[in-house]
């Protein structure tokens, strides 16, 4: 009797063993944490007016740079726009968003109507104003034996922006933003 209760104890705990890896096989599980800026200026000259966007998020993995600008007026239209992703350590932004920089990036732009392509230097400089202000979300679903949740929280902080964009000095933006943010991912069926 107790040499055939050893041998179901045995079975009991192969057999958990063996569920247990399997449940592990089908979890997955994801974390993102990063830094993103913003900013945009508008600029009037000559009946012609320029708009400029630049944003920058930063994760573990590496940088994302964006940067459009539009150039229009009574009988001009330009747009060029350009992307790029570098593991290069080109961003910093402190951690109370007081302030963030972007080092000078070289980012090849496209331009809409005709097609060519030009490179453009481009560096800017963030300084938080105003508060700071934060939000967080979370979401789970079941269906069957399958489980998915997520959750997000960040925080923001308007700002003032200057850039260097191809040798033109933008100064103070029309809008900027400065933020944290944090993410989960879990997936997992049973």
């Amino acid at each position: 009797m107790k040499k055939l209760f050893s041998m179901l104890l045995t079975l009991v705990v192969l057999l958990s063993t063996t569920t247990s890896v399997e449940a592990l096989e089908s979890k997955t599980l994801e974390r993102h944490n990063g830094a993103s800026a913003y900013a945009e200026w508008y600029e009037t000259q000559d009946n012609a007016t320029t708009y400029t966007y630049l944003s920058v998020i930063e994760t573990k993995d590496g940088t994302d740079i964006y940067v459009s600008t539009y150039t229009y007026g009574p009988d001009y239209w330009s747009e060029k726009w350009g992307y790029m992703f570098t593991k290069d350590n080109v961003f910093k932004m402190d951690k109370k968003l007081n302030s963030a920089s972007l080092s000078e990036v070289e980012i090849d732009v496209n331009n809409r109507y005709t097609g060519e392509t030009d490179t453009l230097a481009v560096k800017a400089n963030w300084t938080g104003v105003g508060d700071i202000s934060g939000g967080s979300s979370s979401y789970s679903s079941r269906n069957g034996d399958y489980v998915w949740k997520s959750s997000d929280s960040s925080t923001s902080r308007e700002a003032s922006a200057t850039a260097s964009i191809d040798g033109l000095s933008l100064e103070t933006s029309s809008s900027a933003s400065l933020s944290n943010f944090k993410s989960a991912y879990m997936s997992m069926e049973k």
